[in-house]
């Protein structure tokens, strides 16, 4: 799998890390995590599954390989960073410290060289020029380069791959990469062997519901200075990818708007719809425009534009009601650097805060700021506010702290965040481009800039730093005498010179004010964005947040757009160790691209998907299906498709009667989109529901509404699923009118009612024989499973009748076959108990249970010691507690007395009382 570089793990990487017991974000945490490309780290799987403790960790190891940044991919450091992971993964394999590596004679290797088995996901094809089809090629090129290199490695004693198997959700983007790989097929096809077809797995969904595919839930653009003062875009967004587009403009006018639009003075409404004009080609305009996440990347000169002030509003009144651009795309800016800090010691979540507002300064040189003050204590009053940080955790250097003050108490501690108000100068460079002097202003001539915090032995994670509180309207009055240098250095350029010093050193998220800002809004803007991460709100959209709220505060003032916000968009403020760095996006915001039935179809199915096979939490996936119902039902919920959609969703996230609900609507929809497979799932939920309900009940008269109601409704249901099996008998739709045969057999016993109860479980037991003999003449490897049901029904129906001859010998030899061939091949926790359930069955129907007691107790507590899972006992019990009373019902005083030991085990394995 590849890491682009980021904060958190997202998509298949963190499925993948789930599988691995969280060991990658461990890594991730601890800062040793690859993300450049060409870096590489290979974990071995040690966590097996609690619930198939048989079954070896799956993935046997994790070779994750380093993306680089966000957008700068392309095929030939893919086909780099490929080809690396994987001679580090043989290397690890040849020394014998991988375990459980697949290994098979790979087509025209030579022994010495054995082949592996490797499997990929389709890394980097989420990024700005790279399809599904360009990271299918590159991945099967960097294997082939390793491959080679491999060879003339130890007189190619070292193995190589034989097979590599690329995974994908979609199959519109397996089809795409699959097309990819023909392509290096022909074009070398002594090289590659590639299957005829796609091989569907567990899971898979049709295509994805937005246009797109991209691994971040943010648009990213890229706006770069060209020759002969052009700018260059570059977009990769969920509604176009890769587009570039150059922009003439004219350099004095533009330094000129540019100039004004960052002035304190400026009160211009349509100075921002000039410049958006001006700047963005009308190809590009309907991609800025939209409402979509939007992380901007920028270059020295570019970042010189107040692009938050950009707007797209065409009148007055809309500029006075509408929120602004920068606002409704929650704009963040990404500055393009080659170098930074590769290794970085991060601040710890128990770290403190620092926070300084007006430093003493010489009087003579600069007047009092106030309002950096009032900012300063509004920040700390922030963090230490309700939900906030301890005392002891927040550090306030506020009013007249000289330079000696400050530096000590900058290293005095270890920081994760640091807050900054007063004057500053800007950052000043060698002629190699390194810092030597710049920042905010200290007394004694001294600054805090880059160096100093470089020289934090623990880098913090954020810095804000404001320098830009007006002192008087009157420009002139900032600096009492002297050069005025801060009134006439470009401050867009010093917000920019900032955050760039700042990042390369290792700051992850940087905030600066790129113009003098009113105190008032700008006191908002900070509080409101404190207030926002200390509520785990991500940094894009607690920089969102806190333009809004100063927007609103004062919607002539131009602070909000003042604020130049560097960093990683999904950076989340912890609060303790226990808290990660994911952050679950609004249904809302996670389906805005839904504008269709189909759209909306996928979107269903996916969730879906994510709780069946991803293990996503059933809770919030629940909370989005209720979402997608409460904005779509009116408009497609009378679609057939769309109705069964919606059931399915409902049913994995385990709302049962909306999924039945849903069901029935979409059979009754005009349209008749929906499947045959409506029809059988409504049959299966109606006959569940109804046993649900009348276990729940402490009634046990024929005639109490409660078992009435259920009786009814399993009725119904099995109307449904005869009718199905009927029409076309299958091994699944005969299982499932047995088990609806069986569930209205419990209803009747629990209703007193022994002569519907046999006849019922006659019913039940007929179903799953025929459910048997269909699986027998295909082969069905899950023979067992209506094997076994129909076992535990007939030796219920016989067991009081001393003339049975209890089961066919050579039926139940071959039921234990498929058993066996089970364990052998996908050992599971089904298989397993139901090899202890046949010598149930066997010792029951001859009469022999005291006798078995023993081996079928210590197989009982074997299981239970591999596996322990509650859900997986119940049902193991429910099978149990039915043959087991029917036994304890005819036996005599000693085969009663081990029936009621054994009920007592199954129960208490299945937390149930007796």
């Amino acid at each position: 799998v590849g890491h682009s570089r980021a904060l958190q793990l997202t998509g298949t990487e963190n499925v993948v890390n789930r599988l691995t017991g969280g060991a990658m974000k461990d890594s991730l945490d601890a800062g040793l995590y690859p993300d450049a490309t060409g870096s590489h780290q290979v974990f071995l799987n040690t966590s097996a599954d609690p619930q198939n403790p048989w079954r070896a960790p799956q993935p046997a190891s994790v070779v994750v390989v380093g993306l680089g940044e966000e957008g700068k991919l392309n095929e030939r450091e893919l086909t780099r960073t490929v080809r690396q992971g994987v001679v580090a993964w043989v290397q690890r394999t040849a020394e014998g410290t991988l375990a459980g590596v697949a290994a098979g004679g790979g087509a025209g290797a030579p022994p010495a060289a054995a082949g592996l088995d490797l499997t990929a996901t389709l890394m980097g094809s989420g990024g700005a020029g790279m399809s599904a089809s360009t990271a299918a090629r590159a991945i099967a090129q960097g294997v082939r380069e390793a491959n080679q290199r491999l060879a003339t490695v130890a007189d190619a004693r070292w193995p190589r791959v034989g097979h590599l198997t690329l995974v994908e959700l979609y199959l519109e983007r397996a089809s795409d990469a699959w097309q990819g790989l023909h392509v290096l097929q022909t074009s070398a096809p002594e090289q590659f062997d590639v299957m005829p077809t796609i091989q569907s797995g567990v899971g898979p969904l049709r295509r994805q519901m937005d246009s797109g595919y991209r691994g971040t839930d943010y648009d990213f653009i890229a706006a770069t200075s060209s020759a002969n003062n052009t700018i260059s875009f570059r977009l990769d967004t969920k509604r176009a990818r890769t587009e570039v587009t150059a922009k003439s403009t004219q350099g004095k006018l533009l330094r000129a708007l540019v100039k004004r639009a960052s002035s304190e003075s400026n009160r211009d409404p349509l100075l921002g719809r000039t410049l958006f004009q001006l700047l963005v080609p009308l190809e590009v305009e309907p991609f800025l425009a939209g409402t979509s996440r939007m992380l901007l990347e920028l270059d020295y000169k570019t970042a010189a534009i107040p692009w938050e002030l950009l707007d797209t509003r065409s009148s007055e009144r809309t500029q006075q009601e509408e929120e602004p651009w920068a606002i409704r795309t929650r704009l963040l800016r990404k500055l393009q650097q080659e170098h930074y800090r590769q290794q970085v010691q991060d601040a710890q979540v128990d770290d403190a805060v620092l926070v300084i507002g007006e430093p003493l300064v010489d009087p003579d040189q600069y007047v009092p700021l106030p309002g950096a003050r009032a900012e300063a204590e509004a920040v700390r009053d922030a963090l230490m506010g309700s939900g906030g940080l301890g005392a002891d955790r927040v550090v306030a250097l506020i009013d007249n702290n000289d330079a000696t003050s400050i530096i000590n108490g900058l290293f005095d501690r270890r920081y994760r965040i640091v807050h900054v108000a007063g004057h500053g100068e800007p950052v000043k460079r060698d002629k190699d481009g390194s810092t030597e002097s710049g920042g905010v202003v200290l007394s004694e001539g001294a600054f805090l800039g880059p160096h100093e915090i470089r020289d934090m032995r623990t880098v913090p994670e954020l810095v804000f730093v404001n320098c830009c509180h007006l002192a008087a309207r009157d420009a002139d009055q900032t600096l009492r005498g002297g050069t005025k240098t801060e009134n006439n250095f470009d401050r867009a350029e010093f917000a920019m010179g900032v955050a760039d010093a700042l990042i390369a050193i290792g700051v992850r998220c940087v905030i600066a004010a790129g113009w003098a800002v009113d105190d008032q809004p700008a006191k908002v803007f900070a509080d409101t964005f404190y207030r926002q991460i200390l509520s785990r709100r991500p940094f894009i959209d607690a920089v969102a947040e806190a333009r809004k709220a100063a927007w609103n505060a004062d919607r002539n003032s131009n602070t909000w757009a003042a604020y130049q916000a560097y960093g990683d968009p999904d950076w989340v403020y912890r609060r303790g160790p226990h808290d990660t760095m994911t952050v679950t996006r609004s249904p809302k915001d996670e389906f805005e691209s839904v504008a269709s039935p189909l759209g909306l179809a996928l979107a269903l199915e996916e969730q879906a998907v994510r709780v069946k096979w991803m293990h996503e939490d059933r809770v919030s996936q629940l909370e989005k299906v209720r979402h997608l119902q409460g904005r779509f039902e009116a408009q497609w919920g009378d679609m057939g498709a769309v109705a069964e959609a919606f059931a399915v969703a409902y049913n994995e996230a385990g709302d049962t009667d909306a999924a039945i609900g849903w069901y029935q609507r979409a059979l009754s929809s005009n349209d008749g989109s929906c499947s045959l497979k409506a029809q059988e799932q409504l049959g299966n939920l109606r006959a569940r529901r109804g046993w649900d309900r009348a276990r729940a009940s402490s009634a046990s008269s024929a005639a109490a509404p409660e078992l009435v109601q259920a009786r009814a409704e399993i009725v119904q249901a099995l109307a449904t699923l005869q009718a199905l099996a009927g029409l076309q008998p299958t091994v699944e739709r005969e299982s499932l009118c047995g088990s609806a045969w069986k569930r209205l057999a419990l209803v009747e016993r629990k209703a007193k009612d022994l002569v519907r109860f046999k006849s019922s479980l006659e019913m039940a037991s007929q179903a799953y024989e025929r459910a048997e003999e269909l699986a027998l003449a295909q082969q069905d490897p899950r023979l067992f499973y209506p094997a076994l049901n129909r076992m535990a029904l007939q030796f219920v129906v016989h067991a009081a009748d001393r003339r049975w001859q209890g089961f066919a010998a050579e039926r139940t030899a071959q039921i234990r076959r498929s058993l066996q061939a089970r364990v052998a091949s996908q050992p599971d926790f089904e298989s397993h108990a139901g090899l202890v359930e046949i010598d149930l069955f066997e010792a029951l129907a001859l009469r022999q249970l005291a006798q078995q007691q023993d081996a079928l107790t210590s197989a009982l507590a074997l299981l239970h010691g591999r596996v322990s899972a509650v859900g997986l006992w119940r049902s193991v019990a429910d099978q149990a507690e039915l043959v087991l009373s029917a036994y304890a019902a005819q036996a005599n005083s000693r085969e009663e007395a081990v029936a009621a030991q054994l009920l007592a085990t199954f129960a208490a394995y299945a937390d149930r009382k007796r």
